[in-house]
């Protein structure tokens, strides 16, 4: 009789462990795997990417930390672009030279339309006038220059648009989930802020569009200007040439001057 009653006990206790399991989970939420939050918190703001550059709170660390982040990028970038540029500089040696169009082979013709494509010169490049516009494009722009507009632009690194876009000049699209959407967007607008696959592909940008919008005519107009008098193409003498680039105009051109004279230690 003992064995029975401890044997029906027994069983009762492992009848109420079971309920009491099956309650816990039917009813409280079931423990999350804690990586897949890591995961989702990546994908919204992609820390890996880039620095924390908010958490730095000395200032002189900041701007260190920053420069030092875009700025090899930045160098290669205009590496590319003065590669192009050496090439165009060859071919209108070898017209010159023999003053002759037609001595330049296909595949150097060829190589002449491909980069006008890049840099959206429709009209045919066909003479030493045209190339010669061709080249006014295919420029460098300063590397102090491009680095200040980027902590402008991006809040030394902070802003929404670089931590999640990986855009550190403002730049933007006009096609429907191009980029992220401004908070403070104006109900008419339609304007996104473009989106990266990595910072070096927004520095590419951004100088393709300085060396191609209309926008920027004037400052490519300054440059060339510098060129054709043998002067070097100094930050503080193209920055004026950004006048367009902010709805603030010359207020704008006024604060990255200032900038630049401010970060020269760090540039």
């Amino acid at each position: 009789m003992k064995f029975g009653l401890v044997a029906r006990v027994t069983l009762a206790l492992a009848v109420l462990v079971l309920i009491t399991f099956a309650f816990k989970v039917y009813f409280f939420e079931a423990p999350r795997d804690s990586s897949h939050d890591i995961a989702v918190k990546q994908d919204v703001d992609t820390p890996q990417l880039t620095p924390d550059f908010g958490a730095i709170t000395d200032v002189k660390a900041k701007k260190q930390a920053f420069f030092d982040f875009i700025r090899p990028g930045v160098h290669q970038a205009n590496s590319d672009i003065a590669r192009q540029r050496q090439q165009l500089l060859d071919l209108v040696a070898v017209v010159e030279n023999n003053d002759d169009w037609d001595v330049l082979s296909s595949s150097q013709q060829e190589t002449i339309a491909t980069i006008a494509v890049a840099y959206k010169v429709k009209s045919p490049i066909d003479s030493l006038i045209t190339l010669n516009y061709l080249l006014s494009r295919v420029d460098t722009i300063p590397s102090a220059l491009v680095m200040v507009q980027a902590a402008n632009e991006s809040g030394w690194g902070t802003s929404r648009f670089a931590r999640l876009g990986l855009n550190f000049f403002g730049q933007w699209c006009f096609s429907k989930g191009c980029g992220l959407i401004p908070i403070s967007r104006n109900e008419d607008a339609n304007h996104e802020v473009r989106v990266f696959a990595s910072v070096d592909e927004s520095i590419s940008s951004y100088l393709s569009n300085l060396n191609t919008h209309p926008a920027y005519e004037h400052l490519r107009q300054l440059r060339l200007e510098l060129r054709q008098d043998n002067l070097p193409v100094k930050a503080e003498f193209l920055a004026p040439g950004l006048i367009n680039y902010s709805e603030r105009k010359q207020d704008y051109v006024v604060e990255l001057l200032q900038m630049l004279r401010h970060n020269k230690a760090y540039l």
